[in-house]
Formats: C-alpha cells, sequence, structure tokens
C-alpha cells in the first residue's frame, strides 16, 4: 500500500511538470530598438559664408621706370554657395560647387618714383569674387575634409594718377578670369545644417590697364586673392536607410 501510495505522488508531479512546460509564456518579446541610421553627404545644398579678401597687385611699366610695385588692399567679404555631393562609399565624396561673393577689399597708395622724379598714387578695389569649382572630399562620419578648385571671376577697378596736379594716367575697370584652389572641413551639426571652414587662393594672371600717353608700354598689373571664410548650409537628403539584423 505504502509503495502504491508512492507511486501515485510521483505519477502526479511529472504530469504536472510536463502540463506546465505545455502552457504559453508570459514572458514579453524585448524591445526593438531602430539603430541610427548612417550618415550621409549625398544631396543639393545652400548656404552663406562670410570672411576676409586679402588681396595683391602689382603694377608694372617700364617707360616710367614703375617696376613691381606693389598695393596690398584687404576686406571684408560675403555672399553665398550652392552645390551638390554624391557620397562614393564610406569614406570619399565628390561635388560641385558655385558660390558669388562680394566684397570690400579696396585700398591706395602714394609714392615717389625716382627716375622721373614724380609721385604716383595708385588705387585698387575687389568688388567681387565668382568661381565654379570641383570638389574632393574624405569622410569620417560626419566631418567632411575637402579639397577645392575651379575657375574664378572678379570685378576690379585700378587707376594710376599724378598725385601732385591728380591728372589720371590710366585706368582700367574689368572682369578677371582665372583659377582658385584651397580646401577646407566641414562638419554637420545635424542630418542637414552643415558648417565650415575654408581658405582658397585666387590667381588672375596679368592684364593692362589702358594710358593715352602710353600704348606703346602699358601699365601691366598682376593680381592675387587669398580668402578665409566660415560658412553655414542647409543640405537637402534623407539619412541612408540601415537594414536591421535579427
Amino acid at each position: 500500500m505504502r509503495n502504491l501510495l508512492l507511486s501515485t505522488v510521483a505519477f502526479a508531479a511529472l504530469a504536472g511538470t510536463a502540463f506546465a512546460a505545455d502552457l504559453p509564456s508570459r514572458k514579453e518579446a524585448p524591445v526593438y530598438v531602430a539603430p541610427t541610421p548612417a550618415f550621409s553627404w549625398t544631396g543639393f545644398y545652400v548656404g552663406a559664408d562670410i570672411g576676409g579678401a586679402f588681396s595683391s597687385t602689382s603694377l608694372n611699366n617700364t617707360f616710367t621706370g614703375m617696376n613691381s610695385h606693389s598695393l596690398d588692399t584687404s576686406g571684408v567679404m560675403g555672399g553665398g554657395y550652392v552645390g551638390y555631393n554624391y557620397q562614393l562609399n564610406q569614406n570619399f565624396v565628390l561635388g560641385l560647387e558655385g558660390d558669388f561673393q562680394g566684397t570690400s577689399a579696396s585700398q591706395s597708395s602714394s609714392w615717389l618714383d625716382p627716375s622721373v622724379g614724380v609721385a604716383f598714387t595708385e588705387r585698387n578695389s575687389l568688388d567681387w569674387l565668382a568661381s565654379i569649382n570641383g570638389r574632393l572630399g574624405i569622410s569620417y562620419d560626419r566631418a567632411l575634409f575637402y579639397a577645392i578648385g575651379g575657375a574664378a571671376w572678379a570685378g576690379t577697378s585700378a587707376s594710376l594718377s599724378v598725385t601732385a596736379a591728380a591728372i589720371p594716367l590710366a585706368s582700367s575697370s574689368t572682369t578677371l578670369t582665372g583659377y582658385d584652389i584651397g580646401g577646407g572641413v566641414e562638419y554637420a551639426f545635424t542630418p542637414n545644417w552643415l558648417g565650415r571652414v575654408e581658405y582658397r587662393y585666387y590667381d588672375f594672371g596679368n592684364y593692362n590697364m589702358s594710358a593715352a600717353a602710353y600704348t606703346l608700354t602699358p601699365f601691366r598689373l598682376q593680381t592675387s586673392v587669398n580668402t578665409f571664410r566660415v560658412g553655414l548650409a542647409y543640405l537637402f537628403n534623407a539619412p541612408a536607410p540601415v537594414v536591421a539584423k535579427y
């Protein structure tokens, strides 16, 4: 009898365990947390910038003995830019950008030329800069280090006069064509807002000022510009999709 009772209790315990194993689990599934989308530089962008422009102009005329007289101008610059980026892979970004900058760079200088015993006054102003450039960048997530360069144009004016009598000798107001090259770093504060710091060098080669008295030996100027600027742009893109892995 005792053995029968123990066998019955053991059987009941085993049956209860098996029944409990067949019951559905009450444990809740873990909450899914979506991964953060990877940042993408691909897309159109438009921005504005401000900085400084530093122009250097050399004046040459062998007839008067004024060889390589230099005048440096500086001023505030500001404008806007628009472009498009295409991210090739995780690290390389190609782009095309155009910009226009107005400047207040202007300066005048007077000096005595001992070869002719006359004092002259030269005045230069750089009114605007524009360019169309290609960009090549290396990205580290939200940071982009890039090189930039292409074709550039500048609106400039220059004049030369005899200081004492204010007699104009030559003047020129023209649009110069040349090139620019530089580099910078850009950082994405959000998926759409981009800040940048950039340096660029412009070279416009040589050009002549008209001078009725010196048609055979015109005044030749050589102009280059250095610029430093900071900018803020809006990138029209969407975060790259991320495929969840289970």
